[in-house]
């Protein structure tokens, strides 16, 4: 009898071991062919979909370096301009030990690595993978998705939008390498798989709280994207307007009102000289205003320039712009003089020495020959607000106006939004020019 009752669970145990590894390869066969690991190879898909996982440990309370993984993969597939949106799923757990609002922890981590805000959609229908990906199609009607996690959470992921009709590829972010982690983490994706198949054969069907239907990707696209970018000479603030459909001016001897909602962006450009005029000759340097342009004082901080016109687009000069200031000019467009502090990808000699300490705001081209501006966030030095730009791979810099009264600055993401939102709210009364960009 005891042999009879041994041989009984042997069979026992080998059966639930055949299922195990029956259901662990059915869902790893099922996505081959469909998992990345090289941003460059991973075809675009309009929308990312990272699943949620909290930034602290719930074993022991640590820094869970797997969320960490998943969002540089997810920051690196947005500015390699893989996907263009980014929905941040998972839970809101702030009531429960190490607990943590999983989607908004998500989306200020994303805005550090330099994501634009408005291409992030909150989720917290992303308590459980199968609500994840169900609502991409039943709520956001996706029915082509990238999904980023690590791999063995991908797998698992593309079998579900499989079963859910979804055409989905996935994107492997990297494991941590801690042995205990990956051994606990892989044998709970293991049963996991199992509990897959359970819940396909049962017809489980997603809970999902959120039921109005909306598809993001066709809303009403912003003027300008704002996002908060950590590099390690200091946090930048990235203002990047969408010239396509916008102009630019320079506003000289007025201060540009923020009850004007056509305008989207106004800060402060060239140099000025002296609180007695407000004219274009207190303007540091030549400079075209309304096509038109004008002399100003002299200035031998006044190494580069900035023109603008809609037939040439942004444009960066350094040393000769004379010529350019002309062109722009005839071409109906702006244009004002600055120190300029990279040209070409290159840092290059300033007059303004690299340890001064200040605020710090440019005009910048960045890698994608995207007209940007970049402020630093808060006092640094000089030197090391121009590395924070090389770190971001920007092409041209030219340094704007700042100090006390001149670093006023405010911007609408909409034009929906009749109160702007500012980087500065205050001026003075005697500044004499400002850089517009505003609606068509």
């Amino acid at each position: 009898m005891r042999r009879k009752i041994f041989t009984a669970i042997g069979l026992i145990l080998a059966a639930f071991i055949s299922i195990i590894i029956i259901c662990d390869q059915s869902v790893a066969y099922n996505a081959e062919g469909r998992l990345f690991d090289n941003v460059d190879s991973i075809p675009h898909r309009e929308v990312g979909l990272i699943l949620g996982t909290s930034p602290v440990s719930t074993w022991y309370g640590r820094r869970n370096y797997y969320f960490d993984h998943r969002i540089k993969a997810g920051a690196e597939l947005y500015k390699a301009g893989k996907v263009d949106w980014l929905v941040v799923s998972g839970g809101d757990y702030r009531n429960t030990e190490n607990g943590y609002d999983e989607p908004v922890a998500m989306r200020d981590s994303l805005m550090k690595q330099g994501v634009d805000s408005t291409r992030i959609i909150l989720d917290y229908d992303g308590t459980r993978t199968l609500n994840s990906i169900a609502k991409m199609r039943d709520v956001y009607g996706q029915d082509s998705i990238t999904i980023i996690s690590q791999k063995y959470h991908n797998e698992r992921a593309l079998y579900q939008a499989k079963h859910l009709g979804i055409d989905a590829i996935a994107f492997n972010a990297k494991t941590p390498g801690r042995r205990i982690s990956w051994w606990r983490n892989r044998g709970r994706e293991v049963l996991a798989r199992v509990k897959l198949f359970m819940d396909v054969a049962r017809g489980l069907h997603p809970d999902i709280k959120e039921s109005i239907i909306r598809d993001f990707t066709k809303a009403d696209r912003d003027f300008l994207s704002v996002s908060h970018i950590e590099t390690g000479y200091g946090d930048l603030i990235c203002l990047k307007p969408d010239m396509k459909r916008l102009k630019m001016d320079m506003v000289c001897g007025e201060i540009p009102s923020p009850e004007n909602d056509s305008i989207v962006l106004a800060f402060a450009g060239a140099f000025t000289g002296t609180e007695f005029d407000k004219g274009h000759v207190n303007v540091a340097g030549d400079h075209v205003a309304g096509g038109t342009r004008f002399k100003g004082y002299r200035c031998k901080r006044n190494t580069g320039a900035f023109t603008w016109s809609a037939k040439s687009g942004p444009q960066f000069f350094y040393k000769d712009y004379s010529s350019a200031l002309d062109r722009a000019a005839k071409e109906g467009g702006m244009g004002f003089a600055q120190e300029m502090m990279i040209h070409n990808g290159q840092k290059i000699p300033t007059t303004r020495p690299l340890g001064n300490k200040n605020v710090f705001r440019a005009l910048c081209l960045d890698s994608n020959n995207h007209l940007v501006l970049y402020e630093s966030q808060g006092i640094v030095t000089f030197g090391n607000f121009i590395d924070a730009l090389l770190s971001q791979g920007g092409k041209e810099a030219l340094y704007t106006d700042m100090g006390q009264g001149w670093n006023y600055c405010f911007y609408r993401v909409n034009q929906s939004d009749k109160a702007p939102k500012y980087l500065h709210s205050t001026s003075l009364p005697y500044a004499s020019n400002f850089i517009t960009i505003k609606t068509k």
